[in-house]
């Protein structure tokens, strides 16, 4: 598996990430950026396989559970 832009997921950890695009930067080159469940902060995402190793998909629905008041 191998994140895409627009779509959420969660670690078995409990973190759950939105991947909200591609960029580069100066640090990491190419990379995804992501949002968190865990920080205020956006956060640089590779996109290879074993950035993904233990992560899976979620839905909006899922993940907007985050922001409910």
């Amino acid at each position: 598996m191998l994140f895409e832009i627009g779509k959420f997921y969660r670690h078995n950890d409990g973190e759950e990430i939105a991947i909200l695009g591609e960029l580069e930067t100066t640090m990491y080159g190419k990379c995804l950026v992501a949002e968190s469940s865990r920080s205020m902060d956006l956060k640089p995402v590779g996109n290879d396989a074993s950035c993904t190793a233990n992560f899976h998909e979620i839905t909006k629905k899922d993940w907007m559970k985050n922001f409910s008041t």
